[in-house]
């Protein structure tokens, strides 16, 4: 079983050797990385072709600036894993025994998708947290489909970034599943329609990824944009209707609950738009709000009770106060 671990690259030249070395140390050996460099305008590009030069299951791919969903889509292209998962460039893996334990894992139940928990790394504290819940593998592998990801989604670990999974690479050829180019928000958009076409699920316990905050250049840690909230709006909208139109009711509650966590992101970060950009939006996802009633998510819950007691424009408000100074 061969792995691709795909790692778009833009001016990391600050952390990229942290995130490529703790792929190299691996124990278990068949896998390739794949580096996208994507106009990197630091040392990033020298670095990534450093690399490839000492080992040959690195490629490096050297493309014009497109964003990560272009260089995630160049990366899926050259991918010949049979699994394939992926990696921002400013984050790492903790432990020498990640493959071995997604091939101990996979080997076993051949699922679609093997999903984990992350761990955070604030750059400024030097300190790590983890959310504490926990689901064991048996809640999701050999459950079916419905049963496996309410599961996931009632213990508040079904995330949205595509960094926390594995694909197998069969599944994103024949369903189409590239990313939509052009977009921001797009792990909300491909994990939606991964959600779709995945039929079987698994689970690893163990807690690997190390995901990198407050270096200044994650998208999390930038003000948000007009541009990054309309493709979110565009994305609940999009998505919420097509789950209207489900027939399979378990898989209808599987679908809503996985997107009210992205409408409540889209109440609060509206805020941070100028009052006629803030209203146009605002009043044209009102007529969504009955997505927080279902309410897998725990964060949803909590939600849908400010809902209830403060009705829709305060709770927008208090949502955007509580991603403000959170």
């Amino acid at each position: 079983m061969k792995f691709s671990i795909i790692i778009p690259v833009y001016n990391s030249e600050k952390y990229l050797k942290e995130c490529v070395d703790s792929v190299l140390k691996q124990k278990y050996k068949n896998f390739e990385i794949i580096l996208v460099d994507d106009e990197s305008k630091d040392s990033s590009p020298e670095i990534c072709d450093e690399y490839a030069i000492q080992d040959d299951r690195i490629k490096v791919i050297h493309k014009q600036n497109g964003g990560t969903a272009d260089s995630r889509n160049f990366g899926l292209r050259a991918a010949n894993g049979d699994y394939i998962t992926f990696m921002d460039n400013d984050d790492y893996w903790s432990d020498e025994y990640v493959l071995s334990e997604y091939y101990s894992l996979l080997s076993e139940s051949h699922s679609d998708v093997l999903m984990f928990n992350t761990m955070e790394y604030w750059e400024k504290s030097k300190q790590f947290t983890l959310n504490n819940n926990f689901i064991n593998r048996n809640e999701v592998c050999g459950q079916e489909k419905n049963t496996a990801l309410a599961n996931i989604l009632k213990k508040g670990l079904l995330y949205r970034a595509v960094w926390a999974k594995v694909i197998k690479k069969d599944l994103i050829i024949e369903n189409n599943l590239f990313f939509k180019p052009g977009i921001r928000n797009e792990d909300t958009d491909w994990t939606t329609r991964l959600l779709f076409c995945g039929q079987t699920f698994d689970w690893c316990e163990k807690v690997f990824y190390v995901y990198r905050k407050e270096t200044g250049s994650a998208q999390t840690d930038k003000k948000v944009t007009l541009k990054e909230i309309m493709d979110l709006q565009k994305i609940c909208k999009e998505y919420i209707l097509m789950g209207e139109r489900l027939e399979d009711n378990e898989f209808k509650k599987v679908v809503m609950s996985y997107l009210a966590y992205p409408y409540a992101v889209l109440l609060a970060q509206t805020y941070d738009l100028d009052h006629s950009n803030r209203e146009k939006i605002l009043k044209d996802i009102q007529r969504f709000s009955y997505v927080l009633d279902f309410d897998f998510d725990p964060s949803v819950r909590k939600v849908k009770k400010l809902f209830h007691i403060f009705g829709y424009r305060i709770t927008s408000y208090l949502l955007h106060l509580y991603l403000r100074y959170r």
